[in-house]
């Protein structure tokens, strides 16, 4: 061979092997993602990763993504997540830019190493590549209801004094309500709660979807007070942009300095510390329910039927004195006489459709007042259109009762799987209504114990809750 055609094919093998290594991704180093959410929405998704066993001098970490579906395509939206030089391991996070993606996609994600970066042609892992983390978007916001301490002021509440200091401002959100059956959410995160005022606010929380926010306005406050709050899921889909929702108008707040405000709420000696004082004490400054000669409440006891009568058509806006004096067409029943100091409560409570008789021309006056009539006697009043006047008149106040008893159906903001409710029971729908929107509690996670008496303390907050203005 001579020594001309010697160099020219020691050239060919030169520039061949140039080729190669110009062309083929550099394979040494072992990449997975060790954790990455479960959900996300369209901003970014935070995916931790590492890499092993790498051969120097110079390695880029790359992320690639795909929106998962079938048959699979390609990986695509490169991101250079890190440059190492050397041939040390390397780990991190990496705050990923989601792709265009619609509602109830999964985005499927995996990390490579190669020597080029994303804008070097680099190669891109096979169709059939198994993905090593994946997220489920979710694009949908919580939805759901607020509201503020029970007010017969006309006006909205945004501009509406409390009756007293201590109140408990509520709702409810959930992330389901309006996702399409078969489509995973990622569930309610955070309500967000933050005030503004001149004092130093209680301590705020949230229990799960359920806000119960009690608040004492101390004997010093003064100046204009605002709770906002702006639910988010877990996903991070808040309800908008500031300014956030509020149970106090921001823009024209009303000042704390009204006498009512800053007095104490009623209150009785056995209601120190239970956890129905605030409903008790807030209803009693109504004047909605009321104590023991002796200075009690009672919150423990049970209630009577009849006593159910009276308090539904107190806040009906009855009086003793605006009873009905004999039993109204429909309503005379055997066990309640005119004697009886119930008797006009009873007759006017089933006049206004509230309360019906148990059969056979029967009351039951003396009998205690189950949960799940108590959440039924609400139904009725619903499906009555409300009541003549008070807290029950729908023309006249908004309530929780009034406007949201079934705003919240199919699916229910919040649900329980019931072992004790059976389907086709008269209190079925009721006990869903009434739990869905917040106005009742179960007594487990699995139990609503429909057919136990209700005391006065439960009692107190459901109406409570229920004529809670929205």
């Amino acid at each position: 061979m001579s020594k001309k055609v010697f160099i020219v094919l020691l050239l060919a093998v030169f520039m061949l092997a140039q080729f190669g290594i110009a062309s083929a991704a550099t394979a040494a180093g072992d990449a997975v993602i060790t954790s990455a959410p479960d959900f996300s929405n369209d901003v970014t998704a935070d995916l931790d990763w590492a890499v092993t066993g790498m051969a120097g001098p110079t390695q880029n970490i790359l992320m690639w993504s795909r929106i998962q579906q079938t048959p699979a395509v390609a990986y695509s939206g490169c991101y250079l997540v890190a440059t190492i030089v050397g041939t040390s391991d390397a780990s991190g996070t990496f705050s990923y830019t989601m792709p265009v993606a619609a509602n109830g996609n999964v985005v499927e994600f995996i990390v490579t190493v190669d020597d080029n970066d994303c804008a070097g042609a680099p190669t891109i892992p096979a169709d059939t590549e198994t993905p090593m983390a994946e997220t489920f978007i979710d694009l949908v916001s919580v939805e759901g209801d607020y509201f503020n301490p029970p007010s017969l002021d006309t006006t909205d509440f945004n501009s509406t004094p409390v009756s007293c200091n201590t109140f408990e401002m509520w709702g409810v959100m959930s992330d389901k309500v309006t996702v399409p059956a078969g489509v995973a959410y990622s569930g309610f995160d955070s309500w967000n709660l933050s005030t503004t005022g001149t004092f130093v606010p209680a301590p705020i929380g949230s229990d799960n979807a359920l806000l119960s926010w009690v608040f004492t306005f101390p004997s010093t406050a003064s100046g204009p007070w605002i709770f906002e709050f702006n639910p988010t899921d877990a996903a991070g889909n808040d309800w908008g942009p500031a300014p956030y929702p509020m149970f106090r108008d921001g823009v024209a707040p009303v000042d704390v300095v009204s006498a009512a405000e800053l007095e104490d709420c009623a209150n009785f000696s056995d209601v120190t510390g239970h956890e129905y004082e605030v409903y008790i004490r807030y209803l009693a400054d109504l004047d909605l329910i009321s104590g023991f000669a002796d200075g009690t409440f009672g919150p423990d006891n049970t209630l009577t039927r009849a006593e159910a009568s009276t308090l539904f058509e107190i806040s009906n806006g009855y009086t003793a004195a605006t009873l009905p004096a004999s039993a109204p067409a429909g309503c005379a029943f055997t066990d309640v006489s005119a004697s009886d100091w119930f008797a006009g409560w009873v007759w006017q409570a089933c006049a206004d459709g509230f309360m019906n008789g148990v059969g056979g021309g029967l009351f039951d006056p003396n009998n205690l007042l189950t949960r799940g009539q108590v959440v039924t006697i609400f139904n009725n009043i619903f499906e009555m259109g409300g009541g003549t006047g008070g807290y029950l008149d729908f023309a006249m106040v908004s309530t929780a009762l009034s406007q949201d008893w079934t705003s919240w159906e199919n699916p229910y903001l919040r649900e329980a799987a019931w072992t004790d409710v059976s389907v086709g029971a008269y209190y079925a729908i009721p006990v869903l209504r009434a739990y869905g929107i917040g106005v009742a509690e179960g007594t487990s996670a699995t139990t609503f114990s429909p057919d136990q008496a209700a005391t006065r303390g439960e009692f107190a907050k459901m109406l409570y809750r229920a004529i809670s203005q929205q």
